[in-house]
């Protein structure tokens, strides 16, 4: 099995994400239809047979965290409850 992209095994469970919430909002063929698409896909791209087990193993691929940007890190120390902890 190839292993995804961290990118594109966002932007799948994104699409299943989307799709679900669209499905919730208003049921119709075409909603189902993008639930099972984006399940589909979602489960090829993990090499797994139902969406709990696909979730699970995207999660472990992606180490379960997202990456931060460097720019929204704040320094040690600025934050009121780092230096009481430091105290």
């Amino acid at each position: 099995m190839l292993t995804p992209s961290p990118q594109d095994l966002r932007v799948a469970m994104a699409r299943y994400a989307d799709a679900r919430i669209e499905e919730a909002r208003r049921s119709t063929t075409a909603t189902a239809r993008a639930v099972e698409d984006a399940a589909y896909t979602l489960c090829v791209m993990t090499g797994t047979q139902a969406v709990p087990q696909a979730l699970h193993v995207a999660d472990s691929m992606l180490g379960m965290r997202a990456p931060v940007s460097p720019a929204l890190r704040r320094p040690v120390g600025t934050h009121q409850e780092d230096r009481l902890q430091t105290a």
